[in-house]
């Protein structure tokens, strides 16, 4: 019994710890796409806040008074969708990788913590919460795969099977006896979800995406191509459709009969948002109803004329509230317009700039923390809160310290890893060599640096002999570390039920020998040369249908493994960084965990606005690079952050 309660607070432990963090108040844009906005307007009320999403896994909630923004990374995946309950005011997001991740994550939208995650083995087609926040539909492209959840529980209630297609759109009615569903099929179906039964269907155009209701529900718009068509949702008869170029559409929440369709295009050099008005679709409907002479067909007007976007900036998203219309972009600005029609061309200005440069890695020589921008490497301390410009950046994304110099490479790419001797004011980066492919690893072992490339290739290049070799050609090479001047460590995948993810290979000889060692893949090795007994990394194993993560340490003599931290879920992308006896991890994504290997206690680090993305460490100092690109501030012995550091565009640090 206290084995089992053990692994079960573990698990607890790292699926609700977003109450710990406080959200980042800024005006700083998304780092890339906005893929999502969602107003917090209601019938009952509005105030003009509302939610942006976007690819870089942040969810911010702009306040309408003051324009400053909320920022919250709930994870290290896209956010393609955020709804919110309308009763509870819980968010909901669907989180992917666009590959094998589809998750959707229910979050109280104060603290940020997870309420339930659920994962599907197919991508979320749509994403919606029932009128009376009771369920929570959930849409995906498999067959059948439409799941209608408790929206409490995340547990599954009913999952319609008369319905084909995949589909893309679900409105519950005010009871929520009924909903409206859209499949992309070509059919509205009018539902039951008390007896599970279709009981009324419109044909309707196949393949329509951006789906809305608007006009008190009354009416039913889509794109597909560069074509809008717009539907009564009561007849199934096509009023209007109206050609643009590359449509976004939006409607407000508040289910007003006179509330229209708007939608952003492009018109020539210029942009332009137009309303499809609902008072003329009525007219024109109930027309066609009674057979009278039809007034005149029905067309958009212009809202709005404003000049393009620059730097080749387009629109990903778009939302709409009571007063104003709301756009983000596919570089991470967020716009707001209201929704008054004028005649004059005006120049757009955005609610958002990028106030902070991205710190894209971090690495220590012992007494100073060096980091790396897009086009600087800077020196700095926490004591000083000096920063210093040390060296420029050729365009690498990491960086590895050793002796006077420092390494620079870029993780899944083939560019050349290169030198840059700090102690030679003004000297410039030289080659070391090149991989022939995608660098996966890269590590410093004593005077070599052993690399993995292509995950099917280890390499050794050798600072003294200067010569680059491969060493190791395998299947699903994850990680790779020298133990000795001739033991290479290897970590991969397990390809079969009696396949080993951990080997080792004596790189004089090239004997190849499995460690007997348990797991499906094995990663993210540390090993301390000064204290060479024992090896540190995470196993992923997969057992009867679930998963579980670990952080292991590995004896080199005994051969004996011992668990460290356990985690009941995948986590294929975790880190580990060794400073004896303390192995520190982000095992679970959302904190970074210190494991001391002595006394067998663990210490939890609380995470920032952002996700940790690595930890360096001088003396009982602790530097923790965010994937915003910000640095929290730890001590050894303090679980909660002293302070966050943002690197200014202006340079200089500014402190919160």
């Amino acid at each position: 019994m206290k084995a089992f309660k053990k692994i079960l607070f573990t698990w607890m432990f790292f699926t609700g710890t977003f109450i710990w963090a406080q959200p980042f108040i800024s005006t700083q844009s998304h780092e890339g796409a906005v893929t999502s906005i969602f107003s917090f307007d209601s019938k009952a009320s509005s105030d003009g806040s509302f939610y942006s999403a976007g690819k870089d896994g942040f969810i911010i909630k702009w306040d309408a008074v003051d324009g400053i923004g909320e920022q919250y990374q709930i994870t290290d995946l896209q956010i393609q969708t955020i709804v919110r309950n309308p009763v509870t005011s819980d968010i909901a997001v669907y989180e992917t990788d666009g590959i094998s991740t589809f998750r959707i994550s229910v979050l109280d939208s104060k603290s940020f913590s997870r309420r339930y995650t659920k994962r599907y083995s197919s991508a979320v087609s749509m994403l919606s919460f029932s009128e009376g926040g009771t369920y929570l539909f959930v849409g995906t492209t498999s067959v059948n795969g439409m799941y209608i959840l408790d929206a409490k529980t995340g547990v599954t209630k009913k999952q319609p099977s008369d319905i084909s297609g995949i589909i893309t759109f679900v409105k519950s009615g005010p009871s929520e006896k009924t909903a409206l569903f859209y499949s992309t099929s070509g059919y509205l179906y009018y539902y039951d979800l008390e007896n599970m039964g279709v009981f009324k269907k419109f044909s309707v155009e196949n393949q329509l995406n951006q789906i809305k209701l608007f006009g008190n529900s009354r009416f039913f718009a889509g794109v597909r191509g560069n074509s809008i068509s717009v539907y009564d949702a009561a007849s199934g008869k096509k009023l209007v459709q109206e050609s643009a170029s590359s449509p976004l559409l939006c409607s407000s929440d508040t289910d007003s009969e006179s509330e229209g369709l708007y939608f952003v295009t492009s018109m020539g050099r210029n942009n332009v948002i137009k309303i499809i008005k609902s008072e003329e679709l009525l007219a024109y409907s109930r027309a066609m109803q009674k057979r009278e002479t039809l007034p005149k067909t029905p067309a958009d007007s212009v809202v709005k004329t404003f000049t393009s976007l620059r730097n080749r900036d387009s629109f990903t998203a778009i939302g709409k509230d009571s007063s104003k219309i709301i756009l983000g972009t596919s570089s991470g600005n967020i716009y707001t317009v209201s929704d008054i029609p004028e005649s004059e061309m005006f120049t757009l200005e955005a609610i958002t700039e990028k106030m902070y440069r991205r710190i894209y890695d971090i690495t220590n020589d012992g007494e100073d923390f060096y980091m790396l921008t897009e086009d600087t490497i800077y020196k700095s301390s926490f004591d000083t809160m000096n920063i210093e410009s040390v060296a420029r950046n050729p365009g690498y994304e990491n960086i590895i310290h050793y002796g006077s110099s420092v390494i620079l490479w870029t993780k899944n790419s083939r560019k050349n890893v290169q030198i840059i001797d700090l102690s030679q004011e003004g000297a410039s980066a030289k080659l070391l060599f090149t991989s022939k492919s995608e660098l996966k690893t890269l590590r410093l072992c004593s005077d070599r640096l052993v690399y993995v490339a292509g995950n099917k290739t280890v390499g050794i290049y050798n600072f003294n002999t200067k010569r680059n070799t491969e060493v190791y050609s395998g299947i699903s090479v994850q990680d790779a570390v020298l133990t000795s001047e001739n033991m290479l460590y290897i970590a991969k995948s397990a390809v079969s039920e009696n396949d080993s993810p951990l080997v080792t290979m004596n790189i004089s000889t090239k004997e190849i020998v499995p460690a007997a060692f348990e797991g499906n893949v094995v990663f993210s090795l540390s090993f301390d040369e000064e204290n060479a007994e024992f090896l540190y990394g995470i196993v992923v194993s997969n057992s009867n249908g679930t998963s579980n993560s670990k952080v292991f340490s590995y004896n080199l003599n005994s051969k004996k493994t011992t668990e460290l931290l356990r985690l009941a879920d995948e986590d294929s992308s975790a880190f580990t960084v060794l400073y004896t006896p303390v192995i520190y991890t982000n095992l679970g994504k959302n904190q970074v965990y210190a494991c001391n290997t002595e006394t067998k206690k663990n210490m939890l680090y609380r995470r920032s606005s952002s996700l940790p993305l690595k930890v360096e460490r001088i003396g009982s100092r602790i530097a923790v690079l965010n994937r915003n690109g910000s640095i929290s501030w730890y001590t050894t012995t303090s679980q909660a952050a002293e302070t966050d550091w943002y690197l200014t565009v202006n340079n200089e640090w500014f402190e919160r």
